[in-house]
């Protein structure tokens, strides 16, 4: 009877031992794919991050360049003279690009509900800038550049009424690329910084 019993204690310690390290084993296991998962998240956000000072380099950039512009425009007319209307030549550089896949909502509901909410219309609205961009460009390109400089005033000295799209564009460019500097600054890079905090 005693030798039945110490068997069953034999039994049930050695069933205690393989259910701890079963359980080790797994808790071990799921440890690690927990790092793994930080450090993927981690890599990414910082590549995000370095992408985000990038583009609002960039965005500033162009920005500054528009309201050159249009400021130059402004106060010659203003002053009586007949600016020539000349291609601005605005492009994105690829952070932009890249950022701009970073900006949607997807890739970031699984890092950080909030931080999706924060970059809603991110997406969108740099690629409507981009097409903008295209369309201002090809516009200008199409009505600006030819052999015999088109004449883009009347006799009055006004401005041709077919040409108001010119600052009417560069004007919204400018809104468009603001307003895309308003996401990095208040919803993407915040929200980037306080995962990247998490993370550490």
């Amino acid at each position: 009877m005693a030798d039945k019993k110490g068997a069953i204690g034999k039994f049930l310690i050695e069933l205690l031992i393989v259910f701890i390290g079963v359980y080790g084993a797994f808790e071990l296991n799921r440890y690690q794919e927990g790092n793994r998962e930080r450090k993927i998240k981690r890599n990414y956000l910082i590549s995000f991050k370095s992408e985000l000072v990038g583009v609002r380099g960039q965005t500033r950039d162009l920005r500054e360049k528009i309201s050159s512009i249009v400021k130059d425009f402004e106060e010659q007319y203003a002053a009586g003279e007949r600016p020539a209307l000349h291609p601005p030549e605005i492009y994105f550089g690829s952070a932009l690009l890249i950022t701009q896949i970073g900006l949607t909502d997807d890739v970031f509901v699984q890092l950080d509900p909030s931080l999706a909410s924060s970059l809603s219309g991110g997406y969108d609205l740099v690629q409507r800038t981009r097409e903008q961009v295209k369309d201002f460009n090809d516009l200008c390109n199409a009505k600006l550049v030819s052999k015999a400089p088109p004449e883009f005033y009347d006799r009055q000295g006004k401005l041709k009424p077919e040409y108001d799209w010119y600052l009417a564009g560069l004007k919204d460019l400018e809104a468009k690329l603001a307003s895309l500097v308003t996401i990095i600054d208040e919803g993407a890079m915040p929200g980037t910084n306080q995962l990247l905090e998490e993370l550490e």
